[in-house]
Order: structure tokens, then sequence, then C-alpha cells
């Protein structure tokens, strides 16, 4: 059986789901209900007995946007081999000191800049908000470090891909 690592950033926490195979998830070793609905694209979360509805994205190759509640969260999504390989990479010396590219998850509109060239950023800081199919994304830093190269406006379009900023890492 493959055990897939479905992993996210939420509120400058690193957070893993186990996702096997068969579609049953672990969670910080506690199980995660979701079922599929009718509707493509929507799942039914049942925390504490209450359902919630999901909404999940994939670009078909491994970064898939959850939404709850409201707020959209961008995942990748790797083998559970490929997640052990790549967790030994982030943590090597030369990964520290690259910087770090930050780019629009989806298209939408670029509602806000919040960050300016040369500003000091903590890992898990809101840089964006990008509008998206009616629903505001924060897009954050993935690293604490110093803003480079500041792109778009308020009030682009922006296509998913397109660089918004580059994060150089402080110590």
């Amino acid at each position: 059986m493959s055990t897939f690592v479905v992993s996210t950033e939420i509120d400058g926490q690193r957070r893993h789901i186990e996702l096997e195979h068969d579609g049953t998830a672990v969670h910080e070793s506690h199980r995660v209900e979701l079922y599929p609905t009718n509707d493509p694209g929507i799942w039914e979360w049942m925390d504490n007995g209450t359902s919630v509805p999901v909404h999940i994205l994939s670009d078909g190759i491994e970064t898939v946007t959850v939404t709850i509640r409201g707020y959209s969260y961008t995942t990748k999504v790797l083998s559970g081999r490929n997640n052990e390989l790549m967790e030994i990479l982030s943590a090597s010396p030369a990964q520290k000191n690259r910087v770090t590219k930050v780019a629009a998850p989806m298209p939408g509109l670029l509602k806000q800049v919040i960050v300016q060239e040369g500003a000091s950023v903590r890992k898990g800081e809101t840089l964006f908000i990008l509008e998206a199919m009616k629903m505001e994304n924060s897009i954050k830093t993935p690293v604490t470090g110093i803003v480079r190269n500041v792109t778009p406006h308020e009030g682009s379009a922006i296509e998913k891909g397109v660089l918004l900023c580059v994060v150089e890492p402080t110590a």
C-alpha cells in the first residue's frame, strides 16, 4: 500500500497528513474522515460529528489547494519516500542560504500588497492577498528573511506561477 504525505504551513507551523491509498488519513495521531460528494472537487470532512464541506483543487502534478471554512491552503502531495527525501534536502545548510521565490499559486486579482521591498518578514507572515474565485487567499512567506524584487502592483491580474517577490533568508 502506498502512503502519501500532504504537507502545508498554517499560521507558520508545518502540518502533515498521511493519506493512505484507500483514502483514509491520519493527522497528528488521530483519524481524519473525508468522504467524496456528488459534486466534483467537493469533499465532506467530519469534524467532531459536524459535516464541513472541503473544496479540493489539484494542478495535476503535486500542488493541491484545499479550501475549508473559507480559508485556502496550498499543499504539496508527495509519496512517503519522496517526502522523506525532501525533508533531508530542506535541512541542508545550502538550502538554508538559498533565496526563496514566492509565486502566485493560482490566477487571480492581486487585492493587496502588504509587504514592501527591503522589509524583514518572519516565516508565515502574509505578503499578499490574492482574490480568486471570489475568495481572498493569503500568500505567506515560507521563510524568515528580507523581501526583494516585489514585482506586481495592487489591482493587477496575476497568472499562476507569476513571481510575486523573492525572500532572502536571514539567520
